[in-house]
């Protein structure tokens, strides 16, 4: 009975670990891009993307991710006015998973660049790639004459464009799965059992 209840033990993290979704999402000029994934070789494809503000837990938009795992949407209003945002991923069959982006997150967030993939406050709207605008003018002379406000939204713009990749991949590591250390504590939790298990199995004898 003993090695039956073990064995369970060992074998069911297998299957929760390989049917994890991760959820991540990051900045990219006047947009929120969401990346979805059971692993890195595997995207969540049509997974349905809720947002939340994460003062008053009101919806805010969904939509559903693209082939590539990913769906974008304009910055919020209620996250431009110092509210963070709660991302949730629903991969189906009970698969499910939340990213929250904090409100200083948005604090140089530039304008607006594209429509969300889908549903936005009950409306529909086009697809958006996951992509930040482009000046249609050189940046020197969009620079010239323009105010200092202008001035930090070009270059903050220019900053989330650099960045992007790097929060995606630093996001991506939030859950790169379990590290050493986790591995190591799960061994030491089933030791534990086993001990507790064989010690009352002495006191019976």
């Amino acid at each position: 009975m003993l090695l039956a209840v073990l064995a369970a033990a060992l074998l069911a993290p297998a299957p929760a670990l390989a049917h994890r979704v991760n959820i991540f999402a990051w900045l990219e000029g006047g947009d929120v891009v969401v990346e979805c994934g059971f692993n890195r070789s595997s995207p969540v494809k049509n997974g349905l993307i809720t947002v939340f503000d994460a003062v008053d837990g009101k919806e805010l938009l969904q939509g559903h991710t693209d082939d590539a795992g990913r769906f974008s949407f304009p910055v919020p209003q209620a996250a431009r006015e110092g509210h963070g945002l709660r991302i949730r991923i629903n991969a189906g069959e009970g698969h499910q998973n939340e990213w929250d982006m904090d409100a200083s997150e948005f604090s140089g967030a530039a304008a607006p660049t594209a429509s969300p993939t889908e549903k936005v406050n009950g409306t529909e709207g086009a697809a958006a790639p996951a992509t930040t605008a482009v000046p249609s003018v050189p940046a020197a002379q969009a620079v010239s004459g323009a105010t200092p406000d202008q001035v930090r939204a070009i270059v903050n713009a220019a900053l989330d464009a650099k960045l992007g990749p790097i929060r995606r991949d630093l996001a991506a590591q939030v859950n790169a799965g379990p590290g050493i250390q986790e591995i190591i504590g799960g061994i030491g939790w089933i030791l534990g059992l086993v001990g507790i298990g064989l010690y009352f199995k002495g006191r019976r004898v």
